[in-house]
């Protein structure tokens, strides 16, 4: 503002000065303020006229001049000062209200560019939702066509199975038809052959009856008696006499023969119909007849196996409780097992399996008994291997087969059995074992294992297993199977009928469906405990169980040993088996051999026994199985896969079948 009021002044006195004053000549000038250009003369602001230079240089050092002047400025400054303020006042609205409008434009623009922006963001948001909304819908799109593929292969996959378990089905329907269908053949070849075997044997009856009558009929006749009072006859006519007889009774019997063919000619058709019919319900009556007299004589035979084996079970029983009590006295012997008492189960037997019951055969079976054999395996032979081939045990039995470890024995009905230390399988290497032999030939043997846990079992006097009960290393007992308890009576055709079904094939199932086979409920609706004897000598309480075909193993002939691949080829079937038991440590499996018909059939019944065991060996290597859960079971050629009379590798085969619900209430 200053610099403003300054330069107002001096223009108003520059103005002043170019404008003429009253009362002065115009041509004079007004004295100029210091630092201006004066024009001399000049006239001062009181009217005084300075001439020149010096009257100014003087009047300045006086005073005057600044007096002068100043009064004029001063007059000059209030004088411009007023409009000079109106003009700053105004300058200053003038600016107030242009900084108001700028502020208020720019408040505009500040709210229009804020719209603006909103609105850009707004489009920007809607631009995002809606690609966001795209993005979705193309995701749900894609998701709806992934899933829509996905339904559309699990359908394919679905119908495929279904497709092949339709197939399989339909190929196992086929399978049990034709093992039906051969079956009921080999029924009808029997039927056939017993009817056979029974006209036969009427036909020799027949024909031994005429015989008798026709010798009768001769010893009566006039002409033996004739020949009879003619007896001091020279010799020459006695032949004579013979001769002339024969003669004579040759013309009369060669008539009648052909009276008898003739009237054999003449008989009506329907007459030799009536005698078919009448010849086939005979040959009917009869199969009936046989069928319920097979029937008799198992039902018979199992009832006196059973009084058997009840009598040795509570004998056993008893001998191991009087033990305990130290009523009674036991031979024991204790053993630490190594490797060379165990036998690999790519290992054929050390000694060979015999049916020769010829006594050079059974001196070589002595020989060969007391080769490769461990403590145990000896202890067995003062009971059931030391007999000889041929001989007749105390139950009636004769034995058969002699191979050190086994003996296979003949029934009075006619089966077979195969005898054999049911314990051999749990002593492994590393065991400590403790066997107890009882005053009935009984014994009993406790397998500690190296982590504590034990096996505890009760044999028979001829070696088969009673009772075992199985001990983990933290003390818990399980018992496995009891037959020391009294069996439960059964009627073999009053059990449940079970209907033929193709085998379950372990190589073609995976670990969870052949888990699902081992955990499948029994066939037929029984709810009977069997013994573990039953199950094993009872064909149709075997048949309540399903049974598990181990494809991958096939046995070359005369073998009892399997190669290592053919092991490893059991991981599934073993690692099913192996958790079985971890889920229920009480399971119990039933390992099976089987063999071709080629040999005889004790030959046959100890092989598949020692093939079984070898099976059993193998799941116990390779997959942890536990011994103790496993029992095997020889059947020979009792149950042909194949129906011939040849070397088929088909039979030479093993099955498993979980038979703990059958042992189980």
């Amino acid at each position: 503002m200053y610099k403003l009021l300054k330069s107002t002044t001096s223009l108003t006195m520059c103005v002043a000065l170019a404008l003429p004053t009253g009362g002065f000549a115009q041509t004079t000038e007004s004295c100029v303020a210091e630092g201006e250009q004066t024009v001399f003369p000049c006239v001062l602001p009181d009217g005084s006229v300075v001439a020149d230079a010096d009257q100014m240089m003087t009047l300045r050092a006086d005073g005057d001049l600044a007096q002068a002047l100043g009064l004029e400025a001063e007059a000059q400054t209030e004088a411009q000062a007023e409009p000079d303020a109106e003009a700053a006042a105004e300058t200053v609205d003038a600016a107030e209200e242009q900084a108001a409008a700028a502020a208020e434009a720019e408040a505009a623009a500040t709210a229009e560019a804020q719209a603006a922006a909103e609105e850009q963001a707004a489009a920007d948001a809607e631009a995002a939702a809606a690609a966001a909304e795209a993005e979705a819908a193309e995701a749900q799109a894609a998701a709806d066509a992934e899933a829509a593929a996905a339904a559309q292969a699990a359908e394919q996959e679905a119908a495929e199975a279904q497709a092949a378990a339709d197939a399989q089905a339909a190929e196992a329907e086929e399978a049990a038809a034709a093992e039906a269908q051969a079956e009921a053949e080999r029924e009808d070849a029997v039927a056939a052959q017993i009817a056979a075997d029974a006209e036969a044997k009427a036909a020799a009856e027949a024909e031994a009856e005429q015989d008798a009558a026709a010798a009768a009929e001769t010893s009566e006749s006039p002409e033996a008696q004739s020949a009879e009072t003619q007896a001091d006859t020279p010799a020459a006519e006695s032949d004579a006499g013979v001769e002339a007889e024969a003669q004579a009774q040759a013309e009369p019997a060669e008539t009648e023969s052909t009276e008898e063919t003739q009237a054999e000619t003449d008989v009506p058709a329907d007459s030799s119909s009536d005698t078919e019919t009448q010849a086939e319900a005979e040959t009917q009556q009869q199969t009936e007849e046989q069928i319920a007299a097979d029937l008799a004589a198992e039902q018979a035979a199992e009832e006196a196996r059973q009084e058997q084996r009840a009598a040795d079970a509570a004998a056993a029983a008893e001998a191991a409780a009087a033990a305990d009590s130290g009523e009674a006295k036991a031979d024991v012997v204790v053993e630490e097992i190594t490797e060379e008492d165990t036998r690999a189960s790519s290992e054929e037997f050390s000694t060979a399996v015999t049916g020769d019951t010829s006594a050079e055969a059974n001196t070589q079976a002595k020989k060969d008994d007391d080769d490769g054999l461990s403590k145990f395996e000896k202890a067995l032979l003062v009971g059931i291997g030391a007999v000889a081939v041929g001989s007749i045990l105390n139950n009636g039995s004769k034995v058969v087969s002699n191979s050190g470890d086994r003996l296979v024995v003949e029934d009075p009905n006619g089966d077979l059995r195969v005898l054999k230390d049911d314990d051999a399988l749990v002593r492994q290497a590393g065991d400590e074992v403790r066997r107890e032999t009882f005053n009935d030939g009984s014994s009993r043997t406790t397998v500690i294992k190296p982590n504590g846990s034990k096996i505890v079992t009760i044999l028979g006097r001829d070696g088969t297993v009673l009772r075992r009960i199985n001990v983990d290393p933290q003390g818990n007992e399980y018992v496995l199977f009891d037959d020391t308890q009294a069996e439960e009576r059964i009627v073999v055709n009053e059990l449940p009928q079970v209907r033929p079904q193709a085998n379950t094939l372990a190589s073609q199932q995976n670990e969870e469906a052949l888990r699902a086979a081992l955990q499948t409920q029994l066939r037929g609706d029984q709810a009977q405990r069997y013994s573990l004897r039953q199950v094993r000598d009872v064909r149709q309480v075997r048949a309540l169980a399903p049974e598990i075909e181990l494809d991958a193993v096939r046995f070359a002939t005369g073998s009892a040993a399997i190669q290592p691949e053919q092991a490893r080829a059991l991981s599934k079937i073993g690692t099913a088996i192996s958790n079985a038991i971890k889920d229920d440590p009480r399971t119990v499996i039933l390992v099976e051999g089987h063999t071709d018909a080629v040999g005889n059939a004790g030959y046959n019944l100890a092989l598949s026994d020692r093939r079984a065991e070898t099976v059993a060996l193998a799941l116990t290597e390779y997959f942890d199985v536990p011994p103790a859960n496993l029992i095997t079971q020889g059947y020979g050629e009792s149950a042909l896969k194949v129906p011939t009379e040849t070397a088929e590798p088909a039979n030479r085969r093993a099955v498993v079948r979980n038979i703990t619900g059958l042992l189980r209430q």
